[in-house]
């Protein structure tokens, strides 16, 4: 009985026990421990495994990572990963660089007081509902931070401290083309031969900000004959200026030969001194004109604009009005629909039509030009050359109505222009102007006041696919002289100008309107109509066309007038086209008929002379080569005729060649164009360059594919990108599977923000030498697992290291011929080793695998 009570009273203790054990607390995490690694085999020994331990746990150390800040690329960066206050290894931040990210902190009161260097290794605990985010395999850091705490930058924008000017550096692009042909005689014509030769030329010098710049060309004819004429030649040196950005202002200033601007007055060639604000400077969504999206939230609302279909901006907003300035220019025109979505679930829907024309402005945006020369024509033999000061101002108001203006004035000459443009919504957009111009001529003892009035409108219909590009219609008086014909009045024309360009214009009309049809393709009209003071010449012109596709099938059919009223030297000409391109692809799936094309053009004209071509064109090698073949007949004077032509574009330039043949002639022509670069680290030939270049740098990355253009490095590893956006993000990136067996990267992509006119460097870390998979033994036993090796004799601030993984084996890249290791798989001296290794002789790798097999023998540090 007693034996019973006891038992019976321990077993209510023992179940409260067990109770409240199970109802503490508890803290438990997985664990893996070491020593399981040398269960089996002949490892002795473990590694300290507890940087690892942890999934997603990050070494400390210094990486370079590629940083995305709210999906944003901001480019390569070269941080700090150290354990915070709660022992979690995170990015060391500076405020500076925050700042310089996009983040605002000069306005939240967190930053405040913080010293700009000094790291801040917790941004969660400064910015409420940041985020940070660390893909090691991909050394990629991506922050993401409220919009809240972010500056309200357009979008598009880039920290003017990013902008490169570039390295010093010599370019020029180069032009060559030659032809030789051969004309047998015929009726009241002998034979001849004629040879040709050109050559331009448009060479630089940068340094620092200041942009050098020269054209050159050189022409040479020769012929020979019975009624030869003698050999030709002539060099010609022009648009030589230089010029620099003035960032402070958003400007530019050039002094040297160039051309004023097109937008307030006509364009005028001179020599002299030009400062003017530049829109390339601005952010890409700040650039031309777009409306202003104005409205009210009820909640945190998303608000997302459309244009025909497509979304071209959304974003969200706190409740309240909204105003939304940031619109990228699209086009001239088109209706915008505006959808505000609620949190509640509730949409609304409101629809802004608009339209633009070239002078427009954003509201608060100007365009500004001052210039100052000697007026620099070349239509006529010699002209005046007075010299002239201009300024012109666009400045753009509320409610899209933008007023521009400007004045010129000269000895002897005088001219003022005033104008407005503004949207009208539905109906389309409108700008108005007049220039006074007052002009004393050499022998006239009168001044000669006149006016010229001009008008341009525009609209879009993205409803029924009908757009207005630009009608524009100009009146001048009798007595109004533009400044081209003040200075050209009384010289003689240059040879190869029109008869009629020395008259001066009284009215000039201008339209083109197009219609989209849907899948059936589009139509367009052009027409143009000019006529002069003293003469009664009337040039019309009216082209009319209709471009489609059915099945890949692209066909266009175009009829065209040239009507020239006056002395009867220019008859009326009309002619009606068609032309047909059928895809190969129709008839077969092979890849390699994909890029090539049947091809047939007819040409009607009104003399009832009929001309028909047929041939066939097409790519190969990547589009690098492209040829065309045609055979032409007429049933008029003009006999049956053919033409030849290949063209290859590769890394350092292109070539052409062409071969065409009639009945009483032959011509064969070859040209040549390109670009080099000089810079700090050699000369680098490539395409034709465009304003700004970048020079790819990967050192041993021979022959490797630039994802920007048809673009290969040469054998040094070095290529030429010849377009880039000026003031803006370029991403520059080399294909990795093209990359040659002994090199590697730590980073395929660079970003560069080149000024305008640079030759920016996009330098790629490149690690050249062996592949290798190397098999440490220490003794009779394997490295432990997670050993770190390391290579020495690596070049200051580069690191080439791996982990031994299994049996006791590590990958390793860019390795010399011969050299050391050390691996570390603990703090203590037993816990290291040094191995020395040597491929001089190792068996080479398998047919299409560069990595070697290499064991080593590693010895403890004494």
């Amino acid at each position: 009985m007693k034996r019973r009570l006891n038992n019976s009273a321990i077993s209510p203790v023992l179940t409260g026990a067990l109770l409240l054990t199970g109802t503490l607390p508890a803290s438990a995490r997985d664990y893996f421990d070491p020593a399981l690694l040398a269960l089996a085999g002949d490892q002795a020994v473990t590694a300290d495994l507890s940087s690892y331990e942890t999934a997603g746990r990050v070494p400390e150390g210094s990486y370079l990572v590629s940083l995305w800040v709210n999906q944003a690329d901001q480019g390569p960066h070269t941080l700090v990963f150290k354990k915070n206050a709660h022992g979690e290894v995170q990015p060391e931040l500076t405020p500076a660089l925050l700042h310089q990210l996009g983040v605002n902190t000069t306005a939240l009161p967190q930053f405040k007081g913080l010293p700009e260097e000094v790291a801040v290794n917790d941004l969660t605990m400064l910015i409420p509902e940041a985020q940070v985010h660390f893909d090691l395999a991909q050394l990629r850091l991506d922050l993401s931070i409220p919009q809240i705490a972010m500056q309200q930058n357009a979008r598009g924008s880039v920290d003017p401290a990013q902008w490169d000017d570039g390295v010093p550096a010599i370019l020029m692009n180069y032009s060559l083309n030659g032809s030789r042909s051969r004309q047998s005689a015929q009726a009241e014509m002998s034979s001849s031969e004629q040879t040709n030769l050109f050559a331009s030329m448009r060479g630089g010098l940068n340094w620092q900000a200041w942009r050098l710049r020269s054209d050159m060309t050189y022409v040479r004819n020769q012929s020979s004959g019975d009624s030869s004429a003698p050999t030709t030649q002539s060099t010609r040196f022009t648009n030589t200026y230089l010029q620099r950005d003035i960032r402070a202002w958003r400007s530019e200033i050039l002094a040297g030969e160039s051309s004023t601007g097109n937008e307030v007055f006509d364009s005028i060639p001179f020599r002299g001194v030009k400062l003017n604000s530049s829109e390339e400077m601005l952010p890409s969504s700040l650039r031309g004109f777009a409306p202003v999206v104005s409205g009210i939230a009820q909640t945190n609302a998303r608000i997302t604009i459309s244009q025909n279909g497509n979304v071209v901006y959304q974003t969200y907003v706190a409740p309240g009005p909204f105003r939304i300035d940031d619109l990228y220019q699209s086009g001239q025109g088109g209706d915008l629909t505006v959808t505000i979505s609620e949190a509640d679930g509730s949409v609304r829907t409101q629809t802004l039509a608009f339209s633009s024309l070239p002078v427009m402005q954003r509201p608060g945006a100007f365009k500004y030009e001052l210039t100052t020369g000697r007026y620099n024509g070349g239509i006529t033999q010699a002209s005046r050359e007075a010299s002239f000061g201009l300024g012109t101002l666009m400045y753009g108001l509320p409610h899209d109505v933008t007023l521009y203006g400007g004045g010129l004035i000269a000895q002897d000459y005088a001219s003022l222009v005033a104008g407005s443009g503004f949207s009208l919504g539905d109906w389309g957009a409108l700008s108005a102007d007049v220039t006074f111009s007052s002009s004393q001529l050499g022998g006239q003892a009168d001044r000669q006041q006149g006016a010229s009035y001009r008008v341009r409108y525009a609209k879009s219909l993205l409803s029924t696919g009908t757009s207005v590009d630009l009608t524009a219609y100009r009146y001048s008086t009798r007595n109004y002289y533009s400044f081209a014909d003040f200075n050209n009045q009384g010289f003689q024309l240059n040879d190869g100008q029109m008869p009629w360009a020395l008259d001066r214009q009284r009215s000039d009309f201008q339209m083109r309107i197009s219609q989209q049809l849907g899948s059936w393709g589009a139509l367009y009209l052009s027409a143009s109509r000019n006529d002069y003071w003293g003469s009664d010449r009337v040039n019309n012109t009216l082209s009319a066309g209709y471009n489609g596709s059915f099945r890949g099938v692209s066909y266009g059919l175009a009829y065209s007038i040239d009507h020239i009223k006056g002395d009867g030297s220019w008859p009326e000409n009309r002619q009606l086209s068609l032309n047909m391109q059928v895809p190969f692809s129709l008839f077969s799936s092979s890849q390699a008929l994909s890029r090539n094309y049947a091809n047939y053009q007819m040409t009607h004209t009104n003399q009832g002379e009929v001309q028909q071509q047929v041939g066939i064109s097409g790519n190969a090698l990547d589009e690098r080569l492209s040829y065309s073949a045609m055979q032409g007949w007429s049933n008029g004077k003009s006999s049956d005729n053919g033409t030849l032509n290949a063209g290859y574009q590769g890394s350092k330039g292109q070539v052409n060649m062409g071969y065409s043949y009639g009945g009483a002639f032959r011509s064969l022509n070859l040209s040549a164009n390109g670009g080099v670069v000089v810079h700090p680290e050699g000369v680098t030939l490539g395409q034709m360059l465009g304003n700004s270049v970048a020079v790819v740098s990967a050192p041993g990355a021979k022959d490797t594919s630039v994802m920007n253009g048809n673009v290969r490095t040469d054998s040094r590893g070095y290529a030429l990108v010849p377009y880039l956006s000026n003031y803006q993000n370029n991403s520059i990136s080399l294909n990795p599977a093209t990359l040659p067996d002994d090199v590697e990267m730590t980073q395929s992509s660079r970003n560069v923000y080149p000024t305008k006119g640079a030759v920016v460097m996009a330098r790629f870390d490149t690690r050249v030498g062996y592949q290798a998979l190397v098999t440490l033994q220490q003794g009779e036993t394997r490295i432990p697992f997670g050993t770190l090796v390391t290579v020495e004799g690596t070049p200051a601030g580069e690191h080439n290291t791996g982990i031994v993984g299994d049996a006791g084996q590590v990958y390793l890249s860019g390795l010399p011929e011969k050299g050391q290791l050390t691996a570390k798989w603990g703090k203590e001296a037993s816990q290291q080793c040094r191995a020395a290794f040597s491929f001089a002789e190792s068996a080479a790798p398998a047919a299409g695998n560069p990595v070697r097999q290499l064991t080593a023998r590693c010895e403890t540090s004494r």
